[in-house]
């Protein structure tokens, strides 16, 4: 059964919309050496589950995917990064948090996790801000998991 797509959701600051054409080309235009270094080379054609817009402005993306071998059931990866001149700003965390909504209101998924190379101190807080706590290690990074109807 495929995904469920994400409707237009807000808290007011941060909106999640399903990417439409041409936000392609502004996600890849929007990268930069901190995107390389802590999410790799990226698609030429990326289409996350959901563009951060603040406004009318797109600030970055936020996803979450199934095809690990060491998900469990009911556990989604999540994603998530914002243009540099956005950072800094809580739209990151805005975005996560509208994004465990949906998965709360709309899948069965009941576990996010993120995983964070432990020399990524932005995403670490960022983590912990929203609730994540270590669940241990995974070659690519620290591993950490949050209900995703827990309250952060």
């Amino acid at each position: 059964m495929p995904e469920p797509e994400l409707q237009v959701s807000t808290d007011g600051v941060v909106t999640l919309k399903p990417p439409r054409d041409g936000d392609a080309q502004l996600l890849v235009a929007g990268r930069d050496e901190e995107f390389f270094k802590w999410l790799g080379p990226g698609g030429e054609s990326p289409s996350p589950v959901a563009c951060i817009w603040v406004g009318t402005e797109l600030v970055g993306w936020v996803d979450y995917d199934l095809e690990h071998d060491w998900l469990q059931p009911g556990e989604v990866n999540v994603g998530y990064y914002v243009f540099p001149g956005a950072r800094g700003r809580g739209y990151a965390s805005r975005a996560v948090e509208l994004l465990l909504v949906h998965l709360l209101e709309h899948t069965k998924h009941t576990t996010a996790t993120l995983v964070i190379r432990r020399e990524n101190v932005r995403s670490l807080r960022l983590a912990h801000r929203l609730g994540f706590v270590q669940h241990g290690e995974l070659d690519r990074g620290l591993f950490l998991v949050r209900e995703v109807g827990s309250i952060s």
